[in-house]
């Protein structure tokens, strides 16, 4: 199991263990606990079994649920298994959660018509709340790929004006939605939903940082480079764990920089990114920019 399939069982392992009630559920902790184990050891089948008995016993719909979605991610992130994740999302108990479960499958298997037809009919709205602004976003990303714009930003708008999405569901809408704005030439539209995604949260989430720089951009290409220098206060590069993302960042901010006028200090950002663990392309790029900068001054 590589590091983001751990982090994802673990958030998985977390969100199953927080709707459970804690004294009368210890066996079930300890289960969890057990199943993690398994997963890691890469005894995905005896995982599986350990999770649908504790799904077939649990009498409330999210208990139940949270326990098969753990069992499905294994199955089709692990196992690769279509026929045993279709399966496992008939022993949902709750039809919702259920027509979530095959929503999200069939989009992890590629079976994007199948996963739109799913949901013919059915009013995502209606949903659990925690899988509302999920399925907006999953539907969204469907349409993405079959390059329905149109279809897409509906989807991503209403992942991301839905109160109860979680911080990342509602910030990659934004995001996303911005980007769409963009390609058509809307630019004053792309501006308000990265500003929006900035606001949601100031952890540094990639589509968080993907905002910025993507804002910072915009606002050079229409010559406010002082606002666009304004739009990396209070960032601290360091905390940026993903090293493109932050060689992204900072070359952003170079430009930035450079656009307003702030010459010795773009070339100290730039001499940051030079010291990150980049492509020697990249770096190539930049050092002949900053030879060129020499010339001129």
């Amino acid at each position: 199991m590589n590091a983001s399939a751990k982090l994802r069982f673990s958030r998985l392992v977390l969100a199953a263990t927080l709707c459970l009630s804690a004294p009368s559920h210890a066996i079930e902790y300890t289960q969890l606990r057990a199943v993690k184990q398994l997963t890691a050891d890469k005894r995905y089948d005896e995982a599986i079994q350990r999770l649908q008995a504790l799904a077939a016993k649990a009498d409330e719909a999210g208990e139940n649920f949270h326990y098969l979605e753990l069992a499905l991610d294994i199955a089709v992130k692990s196992l690769k298994d279509a026929a045993r994740a279709l399966a496992l999302t008939t022993e949902i108990k709750d039809a919702a959660y259920r027509d979530f479960a095959r929503l999200n499958v069939l989009a992890d298997l590629g079976r994007f018509d199948e996963a739109l037809a799913s949901v013919q009919g059915k009013n995502v709205d209606t949903w659990p709340v925690r899988c509302r602004g999920q399925a907006h976003g999953i539907l969204a990303e469907i349409y993405h790929s079959k390059k329905d714009d149109t279809a897409a930003l509906e989807q991503w708008q209403l992942a991301a004006n839905y109160s109860g999405a979680e911080v990342g569901v509602r910030g990659r809408a934004l995001r996303e939605a911005g980007v769409i704005h963009l390609k058509r030439g809307d630019a004053a539209k792309a501006e308000e939903q990265f500003r929006k995604a900035l606001g949601v949260t100031p952890s540094g989430y990639a589509w968080r940082t993907e905002s910025l720089i993507a804002l910072s951009s915009l606002l050079v290409q229409n010559e406010r480079a002082k606002e666009a220098v304004q739009a990396f206060d209070g960032i601290y590069f360091t905390k940026i764990a993903n090293l493109t993302l932050r060689g992204h960042l900072l070359e952003a901010y170079a430009r930035a920089l450079l656009a307003a006028g702030k010459k010795i200090k773009a070339i100290e950002t730039f001499d940051q990114l030079l010291q990150l663990s980049l492509p020697a392309a990249w770096k190539e790029r930049i050092n002949k920019e900053l030879d060129q900068m020499a010339e001129d001054f």
